[in-house]
Formats: structure tokens, sequence, C-alpha cells
């Protein structure tokens, strides 16, 4: 399988609607090209974010409004809704050469700058948050029958410092 056969593929493959032989020529081809399983890593993210998203509840009114204003513009004459250019663009052209030259000559008869010196920048380690493994994000997708990329992806994105704290309290 190359490149472009497996984007052809790849929304079959995240509804999951393509056979298992064909599934698993697209994993094998992710395994080996990190493009493709960039592109998926990429494409199921956004959808998993998407589709955790709070919906969005258009105003009271809203669609009177808009039918209202779609009527309104279906009304106008065609050369009303056409764009004209401007006629000051060539005045506000003129006046941006004018501030450039302008700006140029102060900065060349002048006293070389000093060079700016900033403190140096102490870093740390954050504190210690302890994050629960099972987000509400992830607990809203497992009832709804999604496929079970997003437990997948969130056990890979386990932080370091479990382990860390796991090995701490053995001691």
């Amino acid at each position: 399988m190359d490149c472009r056969e497996f984007r052809d593929r790849h929304a079959l493959l995240i509804d999951v609607r393509c056979s298992a032989l064909e599934e698993d020529e697209m994993r094998e081809h992710m395994r080996e090209c990190p493009r493709c399983a960039r592109l998926d890593m990429l494409v199921r993210r956004s959808l998993f974010l998407v589709r955790n998203l709070t919906p969005i509840e258009p105003s009271p009114g809203f669609r009177a409004r808009l039918d209202a204003r779609l009527r309104e513009v279906a009304a106008l004459p065609v050369e009303t809704l056409q764009r004209r250019p401007l006629p000051l663009a060539p005045l506000f052209a003129a006046a941006a050469a004018v501030m450039a030259v302008a700006l140029m000559g102060t900065h060349m008869g002048g006293e070389p700058a000093e060079p700016i010196r900033l403190p140096p920048v102490v870093a740390s380690m954050p504190a210690f948050e302890h994050a629960p493994l099972a987000t509400p994000a992830l607990v809203a997708t497992v009832p709804t029958g999604m496929s079970i990329w997003p437990a997948i992806m969130a056990a890979s994105q386990v932080p370091v410092h479990y382990v860390a704290t796991e090995m701490a309290d053995e001691r």
C-alpha cells in the first residue's frame, strides 16, 4: 500500500467501515510510514477533541433573523453585492512608504543602541499534581460505542511521574 491509497482509504479506517484485511494493510503501512502514522494520529486526536466539545446552541430567534437577512440580500441587485476597489488604497500605500522612510531616517543617524541585557532564566520543576487517569472526556466516550482508541491514546500519554511516584512509595 502506498501513501496515496492510505489517504484515500483513511476515512474508512476511522469510521471502522473497512474489512479486516484492509485494516491490517493500513496498520502495517502506518508502522512503516511515519508520515501516514502522524496523519492518523492527528485526525484521531482532532476527532476526539471535536466529539467532546460542548454543543453550541444558537440564540433564540437566530433562524428567523438569518432568514430575514438572507431575503434582504437576495433582493439586492447584483451590482451592489460586487466588491469595488477602495479609492483610499493608494493613499494608504503612500502613507506607509513615508512612514518607512521616516523610521529609517531616525535609525540611520542616531548612536548605536546598547544591547539589551536580560536576567538569566531559572527553571524549576513544577509541583506534582495527581491527575486522574479517567478524565470526564474519556469516560464520556466509553458508553457511546466509540472505538477503544481514546483509551489507548490516553494510556500512551500517561506522564512518567506516575512511575516515579510509585517507586518513591516503595522505598
